[in-house]
């Protein structure tokens, strides 16, 4: 059973062409195998089919199409253990199949697997030959829209580089004759690629036709100067000269090494049975560049404490076996819990287990101004080593040629605070080979399957090992007992304790003791725990901007409760507002690490929710500062009904 993309749309079944339906049809399920690890979303895949004049009510088309191509695949693989089809998952349709039954991911292995370092020369050219004749002509045959027309050309490239390898390792076989026909046929569809020319040249010489090459040569040249309006590249020209003064080629055109080829200066035979003693061992060069092994991740923390637990889970979670899908994780928390810091020191720590390198992406979720996926796309892309002039302007085409990227590479991918869903899924990989970690302060819809996990607060015992790590232990034992209360008035926030540690390192003659009972008023709490950059009352701000003002409005307001501790049911005398409305509301600050859940919902007994520690310093800050009006009347005229319905809770 295959899947075939490289060529015309097809699935063969051992036997026979499956019928796939109409071009359409076809077209969608071409769509779904270029990335078949990858869901793709209703839109893109309208947009790929049809392009800028999809037909009117295209979502019935394409419902109908798949439902059609949904029998078409059952039919035609049902004596398989897992017959084929189309799933709807959350984030849009995917094949659900052996990603391996699809040729270009089977192109893409071979291709891999023939790059290894330290492969000899015939393994490396039976893998290529492999992958090569896995391709029946240019990919998505029948497919018409310009998506169609971007892709195909960029895999048109991924197999002229293919087939450049292949040619070379020939040629150090010894085996020019081999590659002559492959060279001809390519050069048919993509006359001006100049790394085919040249390699056509080079077996031309070596298999004694010095004339055919020369008069090729002049063909080319002739034929650059009318499309481009210039001559052949240097290189070209430098053979040409060679061939036309009968000298000695190195029979490995520049590149070669880089791509696994032989040492530079391999001894090789002086006389082939053609009779024409054109190799010979060229001069040395320098080597090189390797590709490169991005190491995007900033410094990690040198007293990074605690978080085992979490470390552990994510750790095992991105290194377990190889599935279908990327091994990825979501980790949320509150502003300041240390998502940053956590995702930076696990990168740190599994850089042997991602070989192949760790990038990292700042989105500025929490920020006023998002990270642009594009552009980010455009720097991750440059740290994989694509030429920053070759990088599409075409949202698609730039995501597509990212997810070629990193395919087989054994990479680590971190893009820390999110914003939401839109912002993550254009820089997903589209196979498992990349680990996926993703840290935001709201809640994604878990992209790819990812584990989602909860980041907590500090424990009190990791608070104070972190205390002691920052302020040194002998300070902290010194005065015990309020190094304990400093911990406990940053409530296992390790933006407040790193606040904390930075103001009394500035001032180191102050005992704990004073800190500590500056710390108690909780009027100035916020004012102390804040030094240059480190702000507890910044981070909050973030998450609040970002609220609703319905549940900005339900913050103010329930910083007046007396009690942490409370229902919907209690808060709706402070809010004015009906029982479904304030549990919105307080659902949003659960969702906003403002509010957290004392109980969850029992029978008839409602959730119960907590608001404590700095993040209701932070409401009474809200409150306190807002100008008289009627909500701040309706929350003083409320108050008495307010305790009473509290009291008779407990």
């Amino acid at each position: 059973m295959e899947l075939r993309i490289l060529g015309s749309i097809e699935l063969w079944t051992g036997t026979a062409l499956a019928d796939l339906g109409p071009a359409r049809q076809r077209s969608i399920l071409g769509v779904l195998l270029v990335d078949p690890e990858r869901p793709v979303p209703l839109e893109s895949l309208v947009d790929r089919v049809w392009g800028e004049q999809p037909p009117a009510g295209v979502r019935n088309v394409v419902h109908t199409y798949v439902t059609r191509l949904r029998r078409a695949l059952a039919r035609a693989s049902a004596e398989l253990p897992e017959p084929i089809g189309v799933v709807r998952t959350p984030t849009g349709y995917q094949v659900s199949a052996d990603p391996g039954t699809v040729d270009l991911v089977r192109f893409r292995r071979l291709l891999k697997s023939a790059q290894r370092e330290g492969l000899a020369l015939p393994e490396r050219s039976a893998l290529l030959q492999q992958a090569l004749h896995l391709w029946r002509g240019d990919a998505l045959g029948g497919m018409e829209s310009d998506w169609a027309a971007r892709l195909r050309e960029t895999l048109r490239q991924l197999h002229h580089e293919a087939l450049s390898q292949w040619a070379d390792a020939e040629i150090r076989l010894e085996r020019p004759g081999a590659v002559l026909a492959e060279l001809r046929a390519a050069l048919l569809t993509d006359p001006l690629s100049e790394q085919l020319c040249e390699r056509l040249m080079l077996a031309l010489y070596l298999e004694g036709r010095s004339v055919d090459a020369l008069e090729y040569y002049q063909s080319i040249r002739r034929l650059i100067a009318k499309e481009l309006g210039t001559d052949p590249s240097r290189r070209l020209q430098r053979l040409y000269e060679t061939i036309l003064r009968g000298e000695a080629a190195d029979p490995a055109p520049a590149g070669a090494a880089e791509r696994g080829g032989e040492p530079q200066g391999a001894v090789t035979h002086g006389t082939g049975t053609h009779g024409v003693g054109v190799f010979a061992a060229p001069e040395p060069r320098a080597a090189p560049p390797a590709v490169p092994v991005p190491a995007m991740l900033p410094l990690d923390l040198p007293d990074f404490t605690g978080r085992e637990r979490e470390l552990d889970q994510i750790a095992r979670t991105l290194t377990g076996p190889a599935g279908a899908q990327p091994h990825a994780v979501v980790l949320v928390g509150g502003g300041g819990a240390g998502k940053t810091a956590l995702a930076v020191h696990l990168g740190h720590r599994l850089r042997p287990a991602f070989p192949d390198g760790q990038l990292y992406a700042a989105l500025r979720g929490s920020g006023a101004r998002a990270a642009d996926p594009h552009a980010v796309l455009g720097r991750l892309l440059r740290a994989l080593g694509t030429d920053p002039d070759r990088l599409p302007a075409d949202p698609d085409e730039r995501a597509e040629i990212y997810r070629l990227a990193l395919s087989g590479r054994r990479l680590l991918l971190i893009l820390d605070d999110a914003v939401d869903d839109a912002q993550v899924q254009p820089l997903l990989p589209g196979s498992a080979d990349t680990g996926v970690l993703i840290t935001s302060r709201g809640r994604l819809a878990a992209p790819l399957g990812a584990r989602v996990l909860q980041l907590p607060d500090l424990p009190h015992g990791h608070s104070l090992r972190l205390l002691a790590r920052m302020l040194g232990a002998e300070r902290v034992n010194r005065e015990p007992a309020a190094a304990a209360a400093i911990a406990r008035y940053c409530g296992g926030l390790p933006l407040a304790l790193r606040a904390a540690a930075v103001r009394l390192n500035t001032r180191p003659h102050w005992p704990l003791a004073r800190y500590a009972e500056r710390l108690g008023n909780e009027a100035r709490r916020l004012d102390e725990l804040a030094h240059s950059s480190l702000s507890v009352r910044a981070s909050f701000a973030a998450s609040y901007d970002a609220l609703p003002e319905d549940a900005r409005e339900a913050l103010r307001c329930l910083a007046h409760l007396d009690v942490p501790e409370f229902d919907a049911h209690m808060a709706c005398p402070v809010l004015g507002k009906d029982f479904a409305a304030v549990e919105d509301a307080c659902e949003q600050l659960v969702e906003a690490h403002f509010l957290s859940v004392a109980e969850p919902a029992v029978a008839d007994l409602p959730t119960r929710y907590r608001l404590d520690g700095l993040q209701r310093s932070f409401a009474q800050e809200l409150s306190a500062g807002r100008e008289p009006g009627a909500a701040q009347g309706l929350v003083k005229g409320a108050a008495g009904a307010v305790r009473a319905a509290v009291q008779a809770s407990f």
